[in-house]
């Protein structure tokens, strides 16, 4: 992590999933990251499976085995669906990133579709007790092991059993990221066949969450509503 206090010579590992047929997906996700030299990217081919969800966990773990090869302390796993909005800048990241590490953070999410409880821990960024969708999340070197040991059965999601394995989940607000709608899905069977349903749930969590956002800057920041 000493890494990242180097101000401009910062980046960020960023592992980011793709699929080789799906070269609309590639063509936008490479435009998302053009000109952010803050993330030094490396695409992998995303492991393919009959069950989607088994193939996106099989491509994390690779990522994560990568990581701990390259001796990364902490890195960014990216679906190619991702998209930035505009709430994201490279200052907002990296002192959360660090901020995140010093509470002991395993994850943390720049966006989610969805979640139970939230507690907001400093101005912008939130415990959450669970949360769904893994387009982009900081993933920390301590967390590195216990991804590698569970053992991921047919029934399982990503974003769950992460939910599950972690008690130190974060997510930054205002979102940073949101996933694009392609029209298709190679992960759950729901999201195929329920159009557009992403975009609702991201919309549904953008708005429970910017309730708690409001309360907590007025009572624990700056005495007004932002």
């Amino acid at each position: 992590m000493e890494a990242m206090k180097k101000g401009s010579d910062f980046y960020i590992p960023t592992y980011v999933i793709n699929m080789k047929e799906r070269l609309d997906r590639k063509k936008h996700i490479i435009a998302e990251f053009k000109g952010r030299d803050e993330f030094d990217v490396t695409y992998i081919d995303a492991c393919t499976h009959t069950i989607g969800a088994v193939g996106l966990w099989n491509s994390i773990v690779r990522i994560i085995r990568l990581a701990i090869e390259n001796e990364d302390d902490v890195i960014v796993i990216c679906e190619d669906d991702h998209y930035f909005t505009e709430d994201y800048s490279k200052n907002f990241l990296i002192e959360n990133i660090l901020e995140a590490h010093e509470q002991g953070a395993d994850v943390l999410s720049g966006g989610i579709g969805g979640f139970g409880y939230a507690v907001p821990i400093a101005r912008n960024r939130y415990w959450v007790d669970w949360f769904w969708c893994t387009q982009f999340i900081v993933v920390y070197k301590k967390f590195f092991r216990k991804i590698l040991d569970y053992a991921f059965k047919e029934n399982d999601t990503a974003d769950g059993v992460i939910s599950q394995i972690s008690n130190n989940k974060m997510v930054l607000y205002p979102f940073i990221s949101r996933q694009k709608e392609f029209g298709y899905s190679d992960i759950t069977q729901n999201n195929k066949d329920n159009p557009g349903l992403i975009t609702q749930l991201f919309q549904q969590a953008d708005a429970y969450l910017s309730a708690i956002h409001k309360v907590s800057n007025f009572y624990n920041y700056s005495n007004s509503f932002e």
